[in-house]
């Protein structure tokens, strides 16, 4: 079994990229040309896995964001400013030869698990990603996340109030 590291920030001196492959090109391509580009404008920050090597296993990457209150479910816009804030998981992506091994859920963790430590110094009401497709979705939604949509079933946006981050990681 290959030695893996607990997430990190992405050290694009130090971490190799150039062989990780999810099975999703948009996903690899992002990685390897735009994380560094995102950290160093401040526009997303990207945390990995690797191994012993230091080759990516896997990643996220996250943002702050804001959801209109007005296109909100009543369960995230009630009580809450406009925008709603948020954290955003742009990105969340396993290297395929690492599949079924719980690392991306590993990695979904100590994301929710920083949301928690971003709400107690900023506001963060949930957590929201954009499922890639509808195989994702359903991953997400085992996580715990609801439709933002809850009148459309394929709806693709999601999210996870952050009051409920402590029971999903329980459960995990």
């Amino acid at each position: 079994m290959t030695e893996l590291r607990r997430p990190a920030p992405l050290d694009t001196g130090r971490h190799k990229r150039d062989q990780f492959d999810s099975g999703e090109s948009v996903l690899d391509q992002w990685l390897r040309r735009y994380a560094g580009q995102s950290r160093r404008r401040d526009t997303a920050a990207t945390w990995v896995v690797a191994d012993a090597d230091d080759v990516v296993v896997a990643y996220a990457s996250v943002a702050m964001t804001g959801i209109d209150r007005s296109a909100a479910p009543a369960t995230l816009a009630k009580g809450s400013p406009d925008p709603v804030p948020a954290l955003l998981i742009g990105r969340l992506a396993a290297d395929r030869r690492h599949a079924g091994l719980g690392i991306g859920t590993a990695l979904a963790s100590h994301v929710l698990a920083s949301a928690v430590d971003i709400n107690e110094k900023a506001a963060c009401r949930a957590v929201v990603v954009t499922a890639l497709n509808p195989t994702a979705r359903t991953w997400w939604i085992r996580l715990g996340f609801q439709p933002l949509d809850q009148a459309d079933p394929d709806q693709l946006d999601l999210y996870l109030l952050t009051s409920a981050i402590k029971a999903t990681l329980k459960a995990l």
